[in-house]
């Protein structure tokens, strides 16, 4: 990560692409548009981009966000993105739960 993030957001950031790529290690890791994101083939599946106040996550899905709205009630939810804390407590259920949805998308 580019030195002018925030050390604490690119822990969390490190460690929630550590996390699952843990449990989807064919996922690959790569930058697009500036940010950092895990694909799989030629689908996107989990971005994240790091802001000045929290760090917005992308699980490359409306469907997939919906789905998981009700989980996500302490966050702030865009159209497509939702924003965690810098020093977010990974929540490793949670985004395996939302890759595994989107997984099943992309197949």
């Amino acid at each position: 990560f580019p030195v002018t993030i925030d050390p604490v957001a690119a822990k969390t950031a490190k460690k929630i692409f550590r996390e699952i790529q843990s449990k989807y290690p064919k996922l690959e890791l790569v930058i697009a548009w500036n940010q950092p994101m895990l694909r799989i083939d030629n689908d996107y599946v989990f971005g994240l981009s790091v802001a000045k106040n929290h760090i917005l996550l992308a699980p490359w899905s409306t469907d997939v966000l919906d789905k998981f709205r009700p989980k996500l009630n302490e966050y702030v939810v865009n159209k497509k993105t939702f924003a965690v804390p810098l020093d977010w407590k990974v929540d490793s259920a949670l985004l395996h739960s939302m890759v595994r949805a989107r997984l099943a998308e992309c197949r």
